[in-house]
C-alpha cells in the first residue's frame, strides 16, 4: 500500500505541475483535498471551459464516489448535472459539470465535495462560482475601449487628416440640395398677352381737389328711352331667329293634324 500510495503521489505531483500551468489550484477546508478554481460568473446549464478537478492529498482508494453539492442561503440545494465520479490515481475529474440551478442576483455558491472513505472527507470552497440565466458580459466601459483601440488603416496612420474626414462623412446626414426652378405661371395661356394686340395705353392719373371746385349735378329722374330707340334696337336682332320660330309653327301645326286623322278611324257599331 505504501508503494502504491508513493507511487501516486508522484503522479499527482506531475499532474498538478502541468494543470497548474494553465488553471488555479485552491485550497479547501479539509487540507486533504485541493481543486481548481471555476469560473467566477458562468451561465446556467451551460459546459465549463475546462473540467473540474478535485485532488485527494491523503491515501483514497481507486473507484470510491466523489460528489459536488452547490448551494448559498437563497438556493440551498442547487440544481447540478455530472456531479458524481469516482477516484482514480488520487484525481477525481468531473468531464461535464453543469451548474443548473441560478445563485441568485449578486451572490455566489459555495461547493461541497464529499469523499466516500470511512470515514467520509468532506472539503467546502467558499464563493467558488456565480450562476445566472445570461451569465457574463461585457461592460459598456469595455465594449468602447474596444471600439476605440480597434486597427487602424495603414492610409489613417499616415494621413491622419484622413482619419478625421471620413469620421465627418460617416456623422453627416446627407441633406437634400435646394435647387433652382423656373418660375410658373399661374394664369392660363389665355390671359396671355398676343405679340399682335398692342397693350392698351393706361390713363394718366389726375389730381381730384376737395372740396370740389365745380357742383356736381345729379338728375333727379333719369330719362326714360324713347319708343323709336327701343323699335330700333329690337331691329337689331339677327334675321335667323324669325325662320326658327316660323319652323317651330309648322312643327306644332303637323303635330295636331296627327292627332286629328287619329281620331277619324272607323270603329264598328258594337250593339
Amino acid at each position: 500500500m505504501g508503494a502504491d500510495y508513493g507511487k501516486a503521489l508522484s503522479l499527482l505531483e506531475e499532474s498538478l505541475t502541468s494543470i497548474s500551468a494553465t488553471n488555479k489550484i485552491l485550497q479547501t477546508g479539509c487540507p486533504n483535498v485541493i481543486c481548481t478554481a471555476l469560473p467566477s460568473h458562468w451561465r446556467s446549464n451551460k459546459s465549463l471551459p475546462y473540467p473540474f478537478t478535485v485532488f485527494a492529498l491523503g491515501p483514497v482508494p481507486d473507484g470510491t464516489v466523489v460528489t459536488v453539492a452547490a448551494g448559498n442561503e437563497e438556493n440551498c440545494c442547487a440544481d447540478l448535472r455530472n456531479n458524481k465520479t469516482q477516484m482514480n490515481g488520487q484525481i477525481a475529474r468531473f468531464n461535464d459539470l453543469r451548474f443548473v440551478g441560478k445563485s441568485g442576483r449578486g451572490k455566489n455558491f459555495h461547493l461541497t465535495i464529499t469523499i466516500d472513505t470511512r470515514p467520509a472527507q468532506v472539503a467546502i470552497v467558499g464563493k467558488a462560482i456565480k450562476v445566472t440565466v445570461d451569465g457574463p458580459r461585457d461592460s459598456r466601459n469595455n465594449k468602447r475601449q474596444v471600439f476605440d483601440h480597434r486597427p487602424f488603416h495603414p492610409e489613417e496612420v499616415s494621413n491622419p487628416s484622413a482619419k478625421f474626414a471620413k469620421r465627418m462623412a460617416m456623422e453627416m446626414i446627407p441633406r437634400p440640395v435646394p435647387m433652382t426652378i423656373a418660375p410658373i405661371s399661374v394664369y392660363p395661356p389665355l390671359f396671355n398677352t398676343f405679340p399682335f394686340i398692342s397693350n392698351p395705353t393706361l390713363p394718366s392719373p389726375t389730381t381730384i381737389s376737395y372740396p370740389f371746385t365745380t357742383p356736381i349735378v345729379v338728375p333727379r329722374n333719369p330719362p326714360i328711352p324713347s319708343i323709336t330707340s327701343i323699335t330700333s334696337s329690337t331691329s337689331m336682332i339677327s334675321p335667323l331667329v324669325r325662320p326658327l320660330s316660323a319652323n317651330i309653327d309648322r312643327r306644332d301645326q303637323s303635330s295636331t293634324k296627327r292627332t286629328r286623322r287619329k281620331l277619324d278611324i272607323w270603329k264598328p257599331y258594337v250593339h
